[in-house]
């Protein structure tokens, strides 16, 4: 009898703070890798912050569409078209500062954002439809030269000051593309532990009809992760820009399953109603590491990253799927049922 309480304790504990395994697989990636590549911690830490802030701070809005059981894949056009046309408007001198770069960014992706969960949430069309035509949308603005006049942006497009913020100027020992990474994740931290419209985001993705009872406007929750996810993927366009001080039509191909990989491995449910912006920051960590270790390993073998990546995501599914089953085992015991 006492063993049975011990279980049902040990699995009330793990399914209740789902990143304590995930950090156990954090820490044995980096262990396997460091006795693969003796020394890399310590010469590779810091590209693995840097590989990794696009995608977390991406993965920051991808969350909030997860949670309430939504889903973005226009990401990775936003991503692009939003950072392209910041660009186009600072060489053809529009933008002379920093700060309007990530006005324009921003707003832009909001913009694309907004338009995707007020076709989500009104119009009642399957998200994955309605992103996917996002996606297409943004891209396919990027090479109208005769409508908005940009086909790439090259670093002499850039003024020195901007190309040279994201990655030579530090704080603390980190470049600032690594602390808008941070400030995003606390920003989303802060939003979804402490205010009503975060507990609102859990809510829907949860049980919608309970939300709609409980007086949860539903649809206004839906356009607002939408367009908190379109802005995120916004930022990550101006980041992206000042990471490789370029960008053209077919930059960040493929980003978007990235992007919800990073949300996957960090134990957020795709079927709505839990994740933690923890778990979402691991997920980018060990994203990155793969990034950054396999090729040092396996000398740039593309195939075996992938491969690496996927056995994760499968992993990390699985790994959800029996917490979720066992937290469901545990209320019902609770209850007597």
């Amino acid at each position: 009898m006492e063993k049975q309480k011990k279980s049902i304790s040990f699995y009330s504990v793990i399914a209740r703070y789902r990143e304590l395994p995930l950090i156990g697989i954090l820490i044995l990636l980096l262990a396997l890798v460091s006795v693969l590549v003796p020394g890399y911690l310590k010469a590779s830490y810091m590209n693995i912050l840097k590989g990794g802030s696009i995608e977390l701070v991406m993965a920051c809005g991808m969350l909030c569409v997860l949670l309430i059981g939504s889903i973005d894949i226009s990401v990775a056009g936003v991503l692009a078209f939003s950072g392209s046309l910041a660009g186009m408007l600072m060489r053809d001198g529009y933008i002379h500062s920093i700060f309007g770069m990530f006005v324009v960014g921003i707003g832009v992706g909001a913009l694309f954002g907004a338009l995707s969960g007020v076709l989500v949430a009104y119009g009642k069309v399957l998200p994955i439809i309605v992103t996917l035509g996002m996606s297409y949308v943004a891209r396919a603005l990027i090479p109208m030269d005769w409508m908005l006049g940009l086909n790439k942006i090259s670093p002499t497009d850039l003024s020195t000051v901007f190309r040279n913020f994201m990655l030579k100027n530090y704080f603390l020992g980190l470049p600032y593309l690594v602390w808008i990474a941070i400030i995003v994740v606390v920003l989303m931290w802060i939003l979804l532990r402490y205010t009503r419209t975060g507990r609102n985001l859990y809510a829907v993705g949860s049980n919608e009809e309970a939300a709609r009872v409980r007086g949860v406007h539903l649809n206004l929750i839906k356009v607002l992760a939408h367009t908190i996810c379109g802005a995120t993927a916004g930022l990550g366009g101006i980041m992206w820009l000042g990471y490789y001080n370029a960008i053209e039509k077919v930059s960040a191909t493929g980003e978007e399953m990235f992007v919800i990989a990073v949300c996957v491995l960090g134990g957020v449910a795709v079927t709505g109603g839990y994740g933690k912006i923890m778990g979402v920051v691991i997920g980018a960590i060990m994203i990155a590491t793969i990034n950054s270790a396999i090729p040092q390993v396996f000398i740039s073998n593309t195939m075996i990253t992938e491969l690496f990546k996927g056995i994760l995501i499968l992993l990390a599914i699985l790994l959800n799927v029996s917490l979720s089953r066992a937290a469901t085992r545990r209320d019902l015991v609770g209850r007597n049922i």
